[in-house]
């Protein structure tokens, strides 16, 4: 039995996208990408689209911006809401959390010969007039290379076949990489880069999409225009998009509740629960989606002069935390306790995995046992968003004798922290899903994107990792993954796992057809959405 502790009451932030990248809340983890041309979903609505009004749409948002339109080098998945309206990549979600073919008309996997055949769309132009061919994918895909992003680990070249067909050619058989590639890499015009720089691309995104960049005013706003040759006919429908950046929260919704947004991602469940309960606005949450994100604690495991070092230590933390209070205290029930990186119902949720339940009195033991019978003192670095949430995991710690001041920083530095090094705990945001491997490789492999420059890579999870790489079908590589869980998290306890957010949308009753929380957290459908009259 959990014992349980009263929780004062405080706002937790949570991101209604997420990052991260990248988490299925009902359903499974895809298969790797399906070898089909793309289907385009049919809309619920019955309205023709020529009745399907336009106008402009605001959206505020609370994260802090920095990277727009060089994706190669983004370190938070939560920009991919951001520039969606501008960049497309070659592959999409559906609602099963299967990745098809976007941009691409269709892709061919040989793992006997280690190679991916990849055939993009015809006719399909970058915002500066210049086509989407073979040589623009493969100079998209040599960014993410010089970037070193795990992403595409293991491919060896890029071979243009002929003016729409581009094969990647890998160093050994990824079982993960297609989903990887046809998702995470994000299509920008090779020649608006060639002529105006890097640094101008990451201010200036020039994509594919539906809509067309107009401007950008840090921590203010950024805008967005219709792009009246957008290679899907007809659409969009919008004739504009405006994101606000509203930090504090309550004045965010004040904007929001007085009409001066149309859409609401980033609420506490407080504000999200006051809006459902009014009837005036559509809200939804992400139960039926796959785009849910997981909220815990990474260690300093690398720093051998650090406590977490020990991993009777690192036990001792998750011991002393109450998870289901912190659910049901701060997220007012808007989620739910993790022992692990999954939840029960998905495939590579683990039912072996037992954990370390909440229980301060064997987190004292273990203390103790560690050489830390008086406890110690520590930091827990976080974000704006997630500081009312590590307040109350300092609490909890406290109770055991571990003194950890709450060092709050904004979401920028924050990111390039977790690329970085951090000193004691930093709030530690997961994608749950759908692309399991690929989320896993970035965040805990020795080629992490994120975290993985201070935090031990264990021999076994490394084979673990290339086990599922390796494997020649999406089966066989479920198979490492689970027990990957018991490893991370019970062998070595490299993290703690906290809880996974159930996070909402609340929109102006006008609005149709956004297409938030329905695939993946990160993605919506700006050349869908359109204003009810």
């Amino acid at each position: 039995m959990r014992k349980k502790s009263g929780m004062s009451n405080f706002i937790s932030l949570s991101l209604a996208l997420c990052l991260l990248i990248s988490v299925v809340i009902s359903g499974c983890t895809p298969e790797p990408a399906k070898q089909e041309p793309a289907k385009q979903e049919p809309q619920n609505d019955s309205k023709t689209a020529s009745s399907k009004y336009g106008g402009t749409m605001k959206i505020i948002m609370s994260d802090t911006l920095t990277n727009l339109g060089y994706p190669a080098e983004l370190r938070s998945n939560v920009t991919f809401y951001y520039n969606q309206p501008v960049l497309e990549s070659l592959g999409r979600y559906d609602k099963e959390g299967n990745v098809l073919p976007f941009l691409a008309e269709s892709w061919q996997s040989d793992p006997q010969n280690k190679t991916i055949t990849i055939k993009i769309k015809p006719g399909i132009k970058f915002h500066d007039d210049t086509d989407l061919n073979a040589e623009a994918v493969k100079w998209n895909i040599e960014q993410y290379l010089t970037a070193k992003r795990p992403e595409v680990n293991g491919i060896q070249s890029v071979d243009v076949i002929d003016a729409s067909t581009v094969r990647l050619n890998l160093a050994a058989w990824d079982s993960g990489l297609l989903e990887a590639v046809a998702y995470y890499v994000k299509m920008i015009s090779p020649a608006a880069v060639a002529k105006n720089g890097k640094d101008w691309a990451i201010l200036n995104p020039v994509g594919t999409g539906p809509f067309k960049f107009v401007s950008w005013e840090k921590d203010v706003s950024a805008k967005f225009k219709k792009n009246e040759t957008y290679w899907q006919k007809g659409k969009p429908y919008l004739d504009a998009i405006e994101y606000t950046f509203i930090r504090e929260i309550n004045t965010a919704a004040n904007v929001f509740k007085t009409g001066g947004a149309d859409v609401l991602t980033q609420m506490d469940p407080d504000m999200f629960l006051e809006l459902q309960k009014s009837g005036k606005y559509t809200t939804w949450t992400d139960d039926k989606a796959f785009g849910t994100v997981g909220i815990g604690l990474m260690f300093d495991t690398i720093n051998p002069n650090s406590p977490f070092a020990n991993v009777k230590v690192r036990q001792a933390v998750i011991h002393a935390i109450d998870n289901e209070a912190i659910v049901k205290s701060v997220r007012r029930g808007l989620g739910f306790s993790t022992n692990q990186w999954y939840k029960p119902g998905l495939w590579a949720h683990n039912p072996d995995v037992k954990g370390f339940p909440y229980d301060p009195d064997k987190a004292k033991q273990l203390l103790a046992e560690a050489g830390f019978p008086n406890g110690f003192k520590t930091k827990i670095t976080t974000d704006p968003a997630r500081e009312n949430l590590m307040t109350a995991v300092q609490s909890y710690l406290a109770k055991v004798g571990i003194d950890a001041q709450v060092v709050t920083v904004d979401s920028a530095k924050w990111t390039a922290l977790t690329n970085d090094k951090w000193d004691g705990m930093i709030m530690f945001f997961r994608a749950m899903a759908p692309s399991t491997l690929t989320t896993l490789n970035r965040v805990i492999s020795k080629n992490a994107t994120l975290y993985g420059k201070n935090i031990l890579h264990p021999d076994k999870v490394e084979q673990l990792l290339a086990d599922s790489r390796n494997a020649p079908d999406f089966e066989s590589s479920k198979k490492p993954l689970v027990e990957l869980q018991k490893v991370l998290f019970e062998e070595y306890a490299l993290a703690v796992p906290l809880i996974g957010l159930t996070t909402g949308v609340a929109t102006q009753q006008k609005i149709q057809d956004l297409g938030n929380l329905t695939t993946n957290g990160n993605d919506w459908t700006p050349e869908e959405a359109w204003i009810k009259k």
